[in-house]
């Protein structure tokens, strides 16, 4: 999933999915007109995602897209049952100063082990705070389909001299659910080091009751190239 919000969101997602997670962040380019590709593979001791316990050790790799302001990437990794592979796309952009983005996520799983999610996502990155918005989301498992908006507030606790990052998310509208995160991340090198020690709620979604209301700790290595 693309993050532009790197400084403060790659240290939680690099322990979740990639990063970043993750990272798929990518590259810099030289100016508007330039593009590059890079690619990214990454080892989670535990995969879990906005609180939802995903699988046990997982590997994973990505690949990003980008153009000037414009990115587009795919990330695919292992879990407990088959492959969740993600197509993502969007812009980076400021305005009055601050990072900002806008795109759109599909979350997808072979062998069933859960239904698809497709999103429209923005952030923005205030410097003392960042905040991710997943909108207009959709969840398809076997019957019905279920709407959901997705919030994460980050902030960084450097300010009070502390190297971590915390985190508060949750779902809203037919999914729910939240969890608490705190994240470190340091690059090692070339490797991205990262670690997370989070709690989730017991009403997480597409939880089971061993997953709910619990606390998870999970290591990730990562490399980009």
């Amino acid at each position: 999933m693309k993050k532009l919000l790197k400084s403060s969101l790659s240290l939680a997602m690099a322990a979740l999915m990639s990063l970043s997670m993750f990272a798929h962040a990518g590259e810099a380019v030289a100016d508007d007109h330039a593009s590059s590709v890079s690619y990214n593979v990454g080892f989670m001791s535990e995969y879990w995602y906005r609180g939802v316990y995903q699988s046990d050790a997982a590997a994973s790799f990505g690949a990003d897209y980008e153009a000037g302001s414009f990115y587009a990437g795919t990330w695919w990794a292992d879990v407990d049952t088959g492959v969740e592979y993600d197509v993502y796309a969007g812009f980076n952009f400021e305005m009055m100063g601050m990072p900002m983005y806008l795109g759109a996520t599909g979350y997808y799983y072979s062998d069933n082990f859960d239904g698809d999610y497709e999103e429209m996502n923005a952030g923005i990155d205030m410097g003392f705070m960042a905040l991710d918005v997943a909108f207009a989301g959709t969840y398809e498992p076997t019957s019905g389909d279920l709407d959901y908006e997705h919030y994460t507030i980050t902030v960084p606790l450097s300010p009070v001299g502390l190297p971590l990052d915390f985190s508060y998310q949750t779902f809203q509208d037919e999914l729910s659910g939240f969890a608490y995160e705190l994240s470190y991340g340091a690059t090692v090198s070339g490797v991205d080091v990262g670690v997370v020690l989070g709690r989730n709620s017991e009403n997480s979604t597409a939880a089971t009751a061993a997953d709910k209301d619990t606390t998870y700790a999970t290591f990730s290595l990562g490399y980009s190239f």
